[in-house]
């Protein structure tokens, strides 16, 4: 009987163990000075349907949602608010324009993305004819260092487009090193954009020539949206309705 006890408090101990700092599987640049293992801090259920991108405006997360077309104001612990309800459907990416203000969102099917106003109503759009293609098309935008849009679809082939300010297509490449890509973002920190795999669960940091040279493999089912804060990268999954905190650690 006292073995049994043993047992079950060493089984709950390790169930509750902090998970172990992850290392990259792909690591160029190693000793480039900038943290390269993800350290998982925390993963709160969110209280919103079907999370498609995720990004951070002043501090604060906003996620959106492509079942009921609305942008959330959501919180790392998990609680999430109706922000704006947006005039569209199939929403799968989300990012706000610091330059010209208000948030930006990509209708997938259509291979259009939206600038909207303060209430969520369509301004204008961009068109990536090339993108269109049903349910593999736009999936992840943003808007890097020098004011340029970077858009990533998401399979068959998978692809990432550069437009500059006044929204000319400036560069279009196949991405080979991901089965997928589920969302893009940008890390002020070390100038790098990174994009996520939803088949592949995993993360990836691209160079300037949008080859991945650091990844890591996620414990995360199905992501679909990623942000950083500094060295805190928050991630958003459709599959379960989480959001995870992670930490970058040396």
């Amino acid at each position: 009987m006292r073995r049994a006890a043993f047992v079950l408090v060493m089984l709950s101990a390790c169930a509750t163990a902090d998970p172990l700092p992850i290392d990259p599987f792909l690591d160029v640049n190693k000793g480039d000075g900038h943290p390269a293992r993800l350290h998982q801090v925390d993963r709160s259920k969110l209280d919103m349907d079907e999370p498609s991108d995720l990004v951070l405006v002043d501090g604060d997360l906003f996620a959106v949602s492509d079942q009921h077309s609305k942008i959330y104001k959501v919180q790392p612990d998990g609680d999430a608010h109706e922000y704006l309800n947006i005039d569209g459907h199939d929403l799968e990416a989300i990012r706000y324009d610091d330059r010209r203000g208000g948030f930006m969102i990509a209708d997938e099917s259509r291979a259009k993305i939206w600038r909207l106003d303060a209430e969520g109503a369509r301004i204008e759009s961009i068109e990536l004819d090339s993108a269109s293609d049903g349910n593999s098309g736009i999936e992840g935008i943003v808007i890097g260092a020098e004011g340029h849009l970077f858009v990533v679809k998401e399979k068959d082939p998978a692809r990432i487009y550069e437009l500059d300010g006044n929204d000319t297509l400036l560069r279009s490449e196949k991405i080979e090193f991901a089965t997928d890509l589920s969302a893009i973002t940008y890390n002020p920190d070390d100038n790098h954009l990174y994009v996520l795999s939803d088949e592949d669960h995993a993360l990836y940091r691209l160079d300037k020539h949008w080859n991945a040279d650091r990844a890591w493999k996620l414990p995360v089912e199905h992501p679909e949206g990623v942000a950083f804060d500094g060295t805190t990268v928050y991630f958003v999954t459709d599959g379960d309705h989480r959001i995870y905190t992670f930490e970058l650690v040396e």
